[in-house]
């Protein structure tokens, strides 16, 4: 599978005013990171990795089924970085570390938002991103986002679950002072699949037909390994 990334970004080309190819393009690059990331990591921090890749390739398939959804992006980008400026203004503490010119460039950015807010006669938005998912891939919200978020970037009682040693009545011993195997399986196999997920769609907007068809094999084959879905509820015998 990572042959296959490489194979898609060393011949894949994008132009600059394609908005949507390119941004797809981008992102793909930051998922099969996350994928490469996740390899090296195997245990611990992997999910985390996952969690980002996973919001990666769910902005992939929102751009596939609809290139207007980089206005979206657009508009977030200009929203988040208006809330940025309008945190440091309006705390005395903060500003004070600010030089003059500094300060002009952040209301400079506060102004403009502003103007876009007026002309466009709404507020901007951030990007909801768990509507989206369950928009336009539901299944990989459902089988992984939630999975990652609660036992892997959200600080709940599952992440301590992951730190801790248990005797046979499930009393806590103590606690780990190093990483073990724990849940490797189940975390490669999520890195499998976000990769999968995130690859069909950018194969598709490249032009690729010859990787789309090795992914469908790959899946194929994904699917005869034990353990390969673990947060999928068992079949029926």
């Amino acid at each position: 599978m990572n042959r296959i990334g490489f194979d898609l970004l060393r011949n894949a080309t994008t132009a600059r005013s394609e908005n949507a190819a390119f941004a797809i393009h981008g992102l793909f690059v930051r998922v099969h990171q996350s994928f490469q990331s996740a390899l090296l990591l195997a245990i611990g921090d992997a999910r985390t990795v996952l969690r980002s890749g996973v919001e990666g390739t769910v902005a992939i398939y929102a751009l596939h089924s609809d290139a207007a959804f980089v206005d979206r992006l657009i508009e977030a980008h200009h929203y988040n970085q208006g809330n940025a400026a309008r945190v440091l203004l309006d705390d005395p503490a903060y500003l004070a570390a600010y030089r003059a010119e500094d300060v002009a460039a952040m209301k400079a950015v506060v102004a403009s938002v502003d103007a876009m807010e007026k002309a466009k006669g709404a507020k901007l938005r951030d990007v909801n991103w768990a509507d989206v998912a369950l928009k336009c891939c539901p299944d990989l919200y459902q089988l992984m986002c939630r999975s990652l978020l609660s036992d892997g970037t959200h600080t709940t009682l599952n992440t301590l679950d992951r730190y801790v040693l248990a005797d046979t009545k499930g009393q806590i011993t103590s606690f780990k002072s190093a990483p073990g195997p724990e849940g490797l399986v189940e975390t490669l196999s999520a890195a499998c699949l976000l990769f999968l997920w995130a690859a069909d769609p950018f194969a598709g907007s490249a032009g690729r037909p010859d990787i789309t068809a090795r992914i469908k094999q790959e899946v194929q084959r994904f699917a005869t390994l034990p353990g390969a879905f673990p947060n999928m509820p068992p079949k029926a015998a």
